[in-house]
This record gives C-alpha cells, sequence and structure tokens, in this order.
C-alpha cells in the first residue's frame, strides 16, 4: 500500500506542475502572481504593488496599412523587506489611434 500512495504523489505533483506550465503558457501574469506570493514569503510579506499599462511604441507589421501599437504593462512589486520585484509584460501589435 506505500508504493500506491507514493504513486498517487508522484502523479499529482506532476498534474500540479503541468498545470503551472499551462498558466504560464497562456496567462502569464498569473504565473507572476503565484511568484510574487512565494517570493513574498521570503521576505516579510507584499507592502505595495503598482501596476502601469502604456504604449511603448509602434511597428509596421505585415499585411496591415497602419502602424499598431505594442502595449507594456509594468509590475512593481515591494516586499516587506524593502526589496522590490519589477516584471514587464508586452502585449501583441493591434491597431490603434495612438500611432498615428
Amino acid at each position: 500500500m506505500g508504493g500506491f500512495g507514493f504513486k498517487f504523489l508522484l502523479i499529482m505533483l506532476t498534474l500540479a506542475m503541468l498545470g503551472l506550465g499551462g498558466i504560464g503558457i497562456f496567462a502569464p501574469s498569473r504565473l507572476a502572481i503565484f511568484q510574487e506570493q512565494a517570493l513574498g514569503l521570503l521576505h516579510g510579506g507584499i507592502a505595495d504593488r503598482n501596476e502601469e499599462t502604456f504604449v511603448d511604441g509602434c511597428v509596421r507589421v505585415a499585411n496591415s496599412d497602419v502602424p499598431q501599437a505594442i502595449t507594456r504593462t509594468k509590475r512593481t512589486v515591494i516586499f516587506g523587506d524593502g526589496t522590490t520585484l519589477e516584471i514587464t509584460f508586452s502585449g501583441r501589435p493591434t491597431a490603434t489611434n495612438a500611432c498615428r
């Protein structure tokens, strides 16, 4: 019976890792929140969190007549011991009035 418990634990850990991998691929900002919480345990908790979204630049994309904007989201986390973590996410190019 002890072998079954180990196999079950191994399967559950594998499924959990695959689930986190899927979140990392399809929703990286959500994975970052889990990482922030884990780091918060080591650095005295999360004291403050700031998120800023802005248009970083305009690019020409094939098969498009107008330049398209690339948005960036910069998340800054300040931990209880004074250390900071800054994460930047880049969006897909989208047509917008910001590039005209």
